[in-house]
């Protein structure tokens, strides 16, 4: 039996072959590398998710003591009018601004609005109840409109968010929460 090695004849059949197999093999690794790369993103987002519910966290937990001064003012004295003391007039400013940072942070999906509601939601609504005429005296301070279908901007994110709480809290915790505050 003779074998024979003829090199300058060319098997195109068994180059395509394992022209295949590679093309098979860099397709198998490439997927793997997407499903990864999803799966890296898909943690990436869920940490700074997380982070930046923490930092909301964070800010509604040094809020605490000026939106109960501002609740209870709403209690006592009713909506805003020339009797809220100085003292809530300051807790209504500071709460206001930072409500309307995270308000316009959960409006763009920079944090989830989810779980923001789920966290936070009775306390930023009875809240927003507080200062909603705080809010749309400081608009006609502004020379804006007071409300915002008409253009009014000032707290315009805090508002929007507040509004989204009220349609979407059970309907139960909102009976609960307007009682608690005669609205």
């Amino acid at each position: 039996m003779e074998i024979s090695n003829e090199l300058h004849v060319l098997n195109w059949s068994g180059i395509q072959a394992v022209v295949a197999i590679l093309s098979v093999l860099l397709s198998a690794l490439l997927l793997v590398g997407l499903w990864q790369g999803k799966k890296t993103l898909k943690e990436s987002r869920d940490t700074r998710d997380a982070d930046i519910l923490r930092w909301t966290m964070d800010i509604m937990s040094d809020l605490k003591k000026d939106i109960k001064i501002v609740t209870d003012e709403y209690k006592t004295v009713g909506s805003f009018n020339n009797n809220w003391s100085s003292d809530a007039v300051a807790s209504a400013n500071k709460v206001s601004i930072q409500l309307q940072r995270i308000g316009y942070m959960a409006n763009n999906n920079l944090i989830s609005k989810e779980h923001f509601k789920n966290l936070w939601g009775p306390m930023y609504l009875s809240t927003w109840w507080s200062l909603e005429e705080w809010v749309k005296k400081k608009r006609e301070s502004l020379n804006e409109p007071r409300e915002i279908k008409d253009g009014g901007y000032s707290r315009m994110y805090f508002e929007e968010y507040a509004l989204f709480c009220e349609n979407n809290l059970p309907e139960g915790l909102i009976k609960n929460e307007k009682k608690r505050f005669n609205k």
